[in-house]
């Protein structure tokens, strides 16, 4: 009686066995392949998450791939462009396996399809980068760099093959690093220096032109500005002396009005200013002072005699 504890605990465990052996999990990041007697079936590809049954070991095997997203990065190192310039470019790729059966049809483990997924990319980034120039790669003018252009050719080309070879899916392609050679940077770098140097000459010269260009068109609408006040100064002399000779042709005929008008405008000078005098009546313009003297008659007008001069102005 005191074996049955022993049975039963050996039944359960050959039950527990049993089950382990005949039983598998796959979760929700992974996917199964079903190998019976070392042979693939497309259709024992487990994709959905759940407990499964299966012949025991060594009639069927259970191989599990993780589904989640994995980044694989280039060896970085010199690669040749089509004018013959060294560029050090190093890619990442982005990828899952889209097939698992394809696979591990091709590949025992994940290990070996990622070192030929490795080579195939590595053959592809040299491929392309062999057909663009230096400048597709390193610019000064944004018009002549290519980057996104490359990185889609290269990813194309691996996108297919890895499809089609090893059953996996490009997510996502790229240029992780870009660099020159310590001997291309000089080269690169003097090369750039003197194409800035030109287009600063040139901009100098532009420049220059320019102001000489300026300096012309201010000269010219100098003269004509001038020219014209010179023009306006003429015809308003003219105006000027014609209106003097008018007037003068008026004083003509009344010369003694002229010079009286003339004497008056001078005394008014004069005594614009608080300011003491002394003189004599005989004195022009004082003479005006002169209790003798009488203002010209203007057109046949006749005045009264100016008051008598003082001795003394104030």
């Amino acid at each position: 009686m005191k074996s049955w504890p022993t049975i039963v605990a050996a039944v359960a465990l050959a039950i527990v066995l049993l089950l382990y052996m005949c039983m598998y999990q796959v979760r929700s990041t992974e996917t199964a392949v079903v190998k019976t007697f070392g042979n693939v079936d497309p259709d024992s590809v487990k994709r959905d998450a759940g407990l499964y049954v299966k012949w025991p070991w060594p009639i069927q095997m259970v191989e599990k791939y993780d589904q989640r997203l994995r980044v694989l990065f280039d060896r970085t190192e010199e690669t040749r462009t089509a004018d013959s310039k060294n560029i050090i470019l190093t890619t990442f790729t982005v990828w899952t396996i889209a097939d698992p059966y394809e696979f591990h049809r091709r590949y025992k483990n994940e290990a070996d399809g990622e070192r030929a997924l490795r080579t195939k990319i590595r053959s592809h980034k040299l491929a392309v980068a062999g057909k663009h120039d230096f400048r597709e790669f390193v610019s000064t003018d944004p018009a002549e760099r290519h980057i996104q252009q490359i990185e889609q050719e290269m990813m194309d080309l691996v996108k297919v093959e890895a499809a089609e070879e090893f059953g996996v899916e490009i997510r996502l392609f790229g240029l992780k690093q870009l660099g020159l050679p310590e001997e291309v940077t000089k080269v690169v770098f003097d090369s750039m220096k003197k194409g800035e140097e030109t287009k600063a000459r040139n901009l100098r010269a532009e420049g220059l032109a320019r102001a000489n260009e300026i300096v012309a068109q201010s000269g010219a609408a100098e003269q004509r500005i001038l020219a014209a006040a010179k023009r306006k100064v003429v015809e308003y002399r003219n105006q000027a002396q014609a209106e003097v000779s008018r007037i003068y042709a008026a004083f003509q005929e009344h010369e003694e009005l002229r010079i009286y008008l003339d004497k008056l405008q001078a005394l008014e000078e004069v005594l614009r200013k608080r300011t003491t005098l002394i003189f004599g009546p005989e004195k022009q313009p004082f003479d005006l002072f002169d209790e003798g003297r009488r203002v010209p008659s203007v057109l046949g007008a006749q005045t009264e005699p100016l008051p008598a001069a003082q001795q003394t102005a104030d």
